[in-house]
């Protein structure tokens, strides 16, 4: 399989916090030029440490007072299958960091199903989807994603078989190296959007990171490579410890 070209940005940072402020800056002039153009800012979050700060910047008066709220629709690209209250829960990092501290409307956000079962969850998230996009093509004006040091990027790991879905835009994955349940985006949704942003710091990232930007055709691509929408826009956002192994 090879790598489909589509338009890729990468920029970086000296460090985390540069990293985070200015993706927070991003994140509200991106908001209001989609805003501007069809009325709305649809976008998927990511759970894991590094986008925590994001969301704190994003919390704070200096950019939540520029951000319209109302207008904002929030996702989750994957979520772990556990309780909201669970520490594991993307939703729950989420709403301690950013969510508790603004004014959004609770009609705005759409928290993964995890109750019942993970097929019915994933089901039922398919079809919210479906509903805000009015049953048309489904894209997401941003999809915040991060990257696992094995090339995993929200719950697409390698080996599993939500890959090879193409016809779902949100499906059930049990990761057996974590014994866990997850629901996640698939690559056909993901595939769809405008923009994909890749928030990503950390020197342990620097090598999957090489890899992911590296675009050798091989047969097997990592998940993170399979990430290219083609009518999209990838942005790299990185700090400088995680692109310390691009090759110039």
């Amino acid at each position: 399989m090879s790598i489909k070209q589509t338009t890729t940005q990468v920029l970086k940072w000296k460090d985390a916090e540069s990293l985070s402020i200015a993706t927070a800056h991003f994140f509200v002039t991106e908001c209001h030029r989609c805003i501007a153009k069809h009325g709305r800012f649809v976008i998927a979050l990511s759970g894991g440490n590094t986008p925590k700060r994001l969301y704190q910047l994003l919390a704070t008066p200096e950019f939540s007072n520029n951000i319209p709220w109302k207008k904002v629709f929030l996702f989750w690209s994957d979520e772990r299958f556990v309780p909201q209250t669970d520490a594991e829960s993307n939703y729950r990092m989420v709403k301690e960091n950013l969510l508790d501290h603004i004014s959004i409307p609770k009609k705005n956000i759409f928290p993964t199903p995890v109750k019942n079962s993970p097929k019915l969850g994933a089901a039922k998230y398919e079809a919210s989807i479906k509903k805000i996009f009015a049953y048309k093509e489904p894209v997401f004006d941003w999809i915040l994603l991060g990257v696992g040091e094995d090339g995993h990027t929200a719950s697409l790991f390698p080996g599993t078989n939500i890959l090879k879905k193409k016809k779902r835009l949100v499906k059930e994955v049990w990761i057996e190296q974590k014994q866990t349940w997850r629901i996640s985006f698939t690559l056909p949704l993901i595939n769809k959007a405008a923009q994909v942003i890749f928030l990503v710091a950390g020197k342990e990232k620097a090598k999957i990171v090489a890899t992911a930007l590296a675009n050798k055709k091989t047969k097997s691509l990592l998940p993170v490579q399979l990430v290219q929408p083609g009518k999209g826009i990838i942005y790299w956002l990185l700090d400088d410890e995680a692109a310390a192994s691009i090759k110039k």
